[in-house]
């Protein structure tokens, strides 16, 4: 009898086995375009839960037998091994990171899902030595019900909410109706419950050994100075300064990365020498200091007389027609190379990240962002006073900018050019550029994305003064040859570090650096992150302090505007494979703030009401391009006048706007 319940046991653990192993294999299909995995994401969900349920069912099912037979006790070592090793094997084989070959992603979320359920069922299984199995279910089953209602019960109220306690608004004449998701799932599992088992949210401590010295006057090059170094002599690296690249062919990915470590520059200095300064390059944007197993990264931005005469002559084609600044705008910019309120343009994009994400994740520049003035609801005192400096400042957000596609190219791409197809040649920040000012990239991502708006143009590409990638392309941000894992690079669900720093650190001193440089004069820029593209939604967190920083120490936000943006919100990780509504509407939904001026706003009233109306308008990434467009010529000239978008500080969008008006494709539309 024992023989027959093992033979009967062990074919139905085979069977289990077999269909987790099939059931993993079909949720590794692939696609060759983002919509294509769009749509298959919730079929491949159910194939890898059923694979989690299989192969959990078959590690368990020999400790369901109560035979106490040598077999059957043998069983209990043999089979589940059998199944942890084939669950190993399965890991390693497929570990693919694109929508191709996805397996890495595959075993992330089968992880997070199958270990926590086999430790859950590993308790009930020792405490049915205490009491009945059914006595354990129904505990757990109201346990697990009670808090899951609990939980939901107190985070759906928060989902519409944005900063100032307003919130997300179906008005009677709002043609897009969007509404609060029955179950809030991405608010369901609090921060670090996805990452609990990745370490340390702190990266590794470098000693800071090596510094720059300033010259005093802003064009001469800066000098390298060591303080300390036990090795006899320190090693240089001087990545290469992108914006001088002339490409044939647009590179790929990879291969940019192999351009930019082909031309960087390596050299051994003496210790005593660099003790006492070695001058830098101008055109360096970021030097790599090693002393033995000891590195520093330092960035740095020397103002370019070329560019400075390039503005000068901009002015002196068109002549100021302001009058001497007030003291209550506090313009920075000399009188001779001025129009009457010509503000800072600044650009914080955070990619994919939602509106209600950046709630969640970002709790301290929240806090300092609800300080700041709003125009229909009371600020909040600040509890440190060192936040009355936004007081000057107004936010405004926008609670349904739209997404146009599901990833970045085409989201972007509208930000930038104006259109969501590749046709238009002017990106916004050579029109900026042409228009006097001056412009800076900064991006913790290996990428050269400016060629990607500019396809067309080849070799003759718009390029940012300023432009700091290549530090970023050093194989501990970016390892080779898969740099686009789930524990280690750009898109990892753990901190992303370089030399002994958070990789946004660097991107936030180095815009600090080029408003030094350039204090005097107008200023366009955008610093990008690539932090929150990642599963889990945890990452981004960290992200928080060096943001609250920025803004806080922001050394002139009186004449300056800030956008706080993203292209979309997370369409990766456990949530997203599910598809359900509340997933949908957050990567529907990105980011969309802005601080402006108070002095602004009060000296042009229409700006203001635009600004209140367009906050519950339907809007989209080619709406903020026109807004971008509409400041570069501000005040000589209205905003340009096309089809399908507006600028939100001087147009007021229709509320009957659909999402066919706006462009936004009809899969991709979540007006109701």
């Amino acid at each position: 009898m024992a023989r027959i319940s093992f033979s009967v046991g062990s074919l139905t653990w085979l069977f289990f086995n077999t269909a987790g192993v099939l059931s993993y294999l079909a949720s590794l299909d692939g696609a060759t375009t983002d919509i294509e995995i769009q749509q298959k994401a919730p079929q491949l969900t159910i194939f890898l839960l059923t694979s989690v349920s299989c192969f959990l069912f078959a590690l368990l099912l020999p400790f369901l037998n109560s035979s106490r037979s040598p077999l059957c006790r043998r069983s209990k070592i043999v089979l589940p091994s059998i199944t942890l090793l084939t669950i190993f094997i399965l890991m390693a084989m497929f570990d693919g990171n694109t929508i191709e070959n996805h397996g890495s992603y595959n075993r992330a979320v089968f992880v997070i899902v199958f270990f926590p359920l086999l430790f859950t069922c590993g308790a009930i299984y020792l405490s049915m030595q205490l009491a009945s199995l059914s006595t354990i279910l129904l505990t757990v089953i109201s346990v697990l019900g009670t808090t899951l209602l609990l939980r939901f019960g107190s985070i759906q109220s928060g989902w519409p909410l944005g900063l100032h306690e307003l919130s997300l608004s179906n008005l009677e004449d709002i043609s897009c109706r969007i509404h609060t998701p029955l179950l809030n799932w991405h608010d369901l599992i609090p921060y670090r419950g996805q990452t609990f088992w990745t370490g340390s949210t702190e990266c590794p401590k470098q000693k800071r050994f090596a510094r720059l010295v300033h010259p005093t006057s802003k064009t001469q090059p800066n000098h390298l100075v060591v303080d300390w170094c036990d090795q006899p002599n320190i090693k240089i690296t001087v990545p290469p300064n992108v914006k001088d690249f002339d490409y044939k062919i647009p590179p790929k990915e990879a291969e940019f990365q192999g351009i930019v470590l082909d031309n960087s520059v390596e050299y051994n200095v003496p210790t005593e020498e660099a003790k006492k300064g070695v001058e830098i390059s101008a055109e360096a944007q970021s030097i790599v200091v090693d002393c033995g197993v000891h590195r520093n990264v330092l960035v740095q931005v020397v103002r370019d007389d070329k560019i400075v005469k390039r503005v000068q002559q901009y002015f002196e084609k068109t002549p100021a027609h302001a009058t001497k600044p007030t003291e209550k705008t506090k313009l920075s910019f000399p009188l001779s190379l001025d129009r009457e309120d010509r503000l800072n343009v600044e650009l914080i994009y955070i990619d994919a990240l939602s509106r209600a994400h950046f709630s969640r994740r970002f709790p301290k520049t929240v806090e300092l962002l609800n300080t700041a003035s709003t125009p229909r609801a009371n600020r909040k005192t600040p509890k440190n006073t060192q936040y009355n400096k936004l007081d000057n400042t107004t936010l405004y957000q926008f609670f349904r900018y739209h997404a146009h596609e599901v990833t970045t190219g085409g989201n972007t791409r509208a930000m930038y050019t104006g259109l969501k197809y590749p046709t238009r040649l002017q990106t916004i920040w050579e029109k900026y550029q042409t228009h006097g000012y001056i412009t800076s990239w900064a991006t913790n991502a290996c990428h050269e994305w400016s060629w990607i708006y500019q396809p067309e143009r080849s070799t003759t590409l718009s390029r940012f003064d300023h432009h700091l990638v290549a530090p970023f392309c050093l194989p501990e941000a970016h390892p080779m040859p898969e740099p686009y894992g789930i524990w280690n690079g750009p898109y990892s669900i753990r901190r992303r570090c370089l030399a002994g720093r958070e990789t946004g650190e660097y991107v936030f001193e180095y815009t600090n650096e080029f408003k030094k440089a350039y204090s005097d004069l107008p200023q366009f820029s955008i610093s990008s992150f690539i932090d929150a593209h990642e599963g889990t939604g945890d990452v981004v967190k960290l992200l928080d302090d060096d943001l609250h920083s920025y803004l806080l120490n922001h050394p002139n936000l009186n004449n300056t505007i800030i956008f706080l943006v993203s292209d979309h919100g997370l369409h990766m990780g456990l949530w997203w494979l599910l598809q359900w509504r509340s997933v949908v509407l957050e990567h529907r939904l990105p980011l969309w703030m802005m601080l402006i001026p108070n002095w602004f706003t009060e000296k042009y009233p229409n700006i203001k009401e635009s600004l209140v109306h367009n906050e519950q308008a339907l809007v989209t990434s080619a709406d903020m391009h026109h807004t971008l467009e509409n400041l570069v010529e501000w005040p000589r000239k209205p905003p340009p006048v096309y089809e399908s978008s507006f600028s939100v500080l001087s147009q007021k969008v229709p509320y009957e706007r659909t999402c066919e008006d706006a462009e936004i494709y009809e899969y991709m539309c979540i007006c109701k």
